[in-house]
């Protein structure tokens, strides 16, 4: 588990990384210049190829004028982010749709930290349910429900997905995500029926 959340983390960062150098029209050879770091190193951390260490993170949020975190989401001053990240604390009772909630971020344009900020929440509570490790409570899940306009029952019911095919999913997840649940409700009978008379 520990090992694939770091993955993911490289990967978190190297996509910060790389969307702040092009906000701020900085290249990759200014950043070396900038904070003393080789260019083989800076191209190395801009193409996910390993984690940035502590000290050139801090150089590099210094150069960029950011926060530590906005690019390396598991720098933590006070706690081990990977520690926080396999706390759980999810209701096991309720079924949570997480590839759904993906797909609603993705579409929606929102980094991690602008859905925590929205929900008033910190971003590492956003990272473990997008990693799996735990899913929101009937709390967030109306608030995640209410922000992206879709029903309670859309993030949660995981029979929607357990019914269908990997090849039917993938037609789903092709879907706008403004329809309502009566719109991909009828979509996905339609999905099966198709489908199903074609094998």
């Amino acid at each position: 588990m520990k090992d694939k959340l770091k993955q993911s983390i490289i990967a978190i960062t190297s996509a910060n990384l790389k969307i702040i150098l092009y906000s701020q029209k900085v290249t990759q050879r200014d950043l070396a210049a900038l904070t003393g770091i080789s260019i083989p190193s800076i191209n190395r951390y801009y193409l996910g190829n390993g984690a940035i260490p502590e000290s050139n993170l801090i150089k590099i949020a210094k150069a960029l004028h950011v926060a530590p975190n906005e690019l390396d989401p598991s720098y933590q001053p006070t706690k081990d982010f990977l520690s926080q990240l396999a706390e759980k604390s999810s209701d096991p009772d309720l079924k949570f749709r997480t590839e759904y909630l993906k797909q609603l971020i993705q579409n929606s344009n929102l980094s991690v930290q602008e859905l925590a900020d929205k929900l008033s929440l910190k971003p590492i509570t956003v990272y473990k349910w997008l990693a799996g490790v735990n899913t929101p409570s009937k709390e967030n899940t109306a608030k995640l429900a209410d922000l992206f306009n879709v029903s309670v029952d859309s993030l949660t019911d995981t029979s929607k997905e357990l019914e269908l095919t990997p090849q039917q999913k993938k037609i789903l997840t092709a879907l706008p995500s403004n329809l309502t649940d009566q719109q991909t409700d009828l979509i996905i009978s339609l999905i099966k029926s198709v489908l199903t008379n074609t094998n």
